[in-house]
């Protein structure tokens, strides 16, 4: 069998996160499972350096996409910080701002106490598809009984902390942040759209948070050898570029219609997973 090369490798991995990180359907379900599937064992797949990058494409990624709302959003905290106070935003910006904050909490206690079971015990073949599928019930479930009315403008605390618990259940891999953030804008009401750009906007400290664990773990082990740069810039530029297209086709897709599309992918990808692993005779 004819050996990858590594870039290609680089420039697959990186486009797979950065189209799978934005998608309801699991990044981190998907960069297990295609190594699992097609029996990939490459250095760079194990790569502390290469991870960290990754979620430096698809922070940038978002930044880019969301640019309006974070310029505007970062403005509202600048001056309010200058202003010792004085200086208020928009009502709607504000409580946009502390539903943020809010959100970000959950996730950032649970991946702080649980970081050593969600990176070893949770990684089969068998528990991503169990998590895929549940992602997969939770995401129907939304889209059958969410109202879609509110706009994002009438988010409130509630809805930070909701949004927030659901990004937590997220860290397990398969379930999804991006699709568990959805679900639960849908649970609250909240239209396709607005339901996204909440997820978009409440991942940023999310995937900084995460390549700043990565980024720690790599300078722990040694940094970043000088063989591999070339490697870690394709995957930068492959995940950014994926995650800008991941993030118009998913708001132009959901201005429109329903995520029963991912929901069905979801199910059909878990199915693939466990028959793998059966056929493999373990889990």
């Amino acid at each position: 069998m004819t050996e990858i090369p590594a870039i290609i490798i680089a420039a697959l991995l990186g486009a797979l996160q950065g189209f799978t990180e934005f998608l309801p359907i699991s990044s981190s379900a998907h960069l297990y499972a295609v190594p699992y599937l097609f029996l990939l064992n490459d250095p760079l797949l194990d790569s502390l350096a290469f991870a960290a990058v990754l979620h430096l494409g698809t922070l940038a990624a978002v930044l880019v996409a969301m640019r309006h709302e974070v310029v505007r959003l970062t403005g509202v905290v600048l001056r309010f910080i200058f202003s010792l106070g004085r200086t208020r935003g928009e009502a709607s910006d504000e409580r946009l701002i502390v539903a943020i904050i809010l959100g970000t909490i959950p996730a950032a206690i649970a991946g702080a106490l649980a970081s050593d079971l969600i990176d070893g015990a949770l990684r089969s073949p068998i528990i991503v598809a169990a998590a895929v599928l549940a992602g997969a019930v939770l995401l129907g479930v939304a889209e059958r009984f969410g109202r879609r009315e509110r706009p994002l403008e009438g988010i409130a605390i509630f809805d930070g902390i909701f949004t927030g618990l659901a990004q937590a259940l997220a860290l397990i891999p398969g379930i999804s942040r991006s699709g568990a953030t959805i679900s639960a804008g849908l649970l609250l009401g909240f239209n396709r759209a607005s339901a996204a750009r909440f997820s978009f906007l409440l991942g940023i400290p999310a995937i900084a948070g995460g390549g700043l664990l990565e980024l720690r773990k790599l300078a722990e082990a040694g940094g970043i050898s000088d063989g591999s740069v070339p490697l870690l810039l394709v995957g930068i530029a492959t995940s950014f570029f994926a995650g800008l297209l991941a993030i118009s086709l998913l708001l132009r897709l959901l201005s429109g219609s329903s995520t029963r599309l991912f929901v069905f992918y979801r199910i059909a990808f878990a199915l693939l997973l466990i028959g793998t692993a059966l056929s493999r005779g373990g889990i």
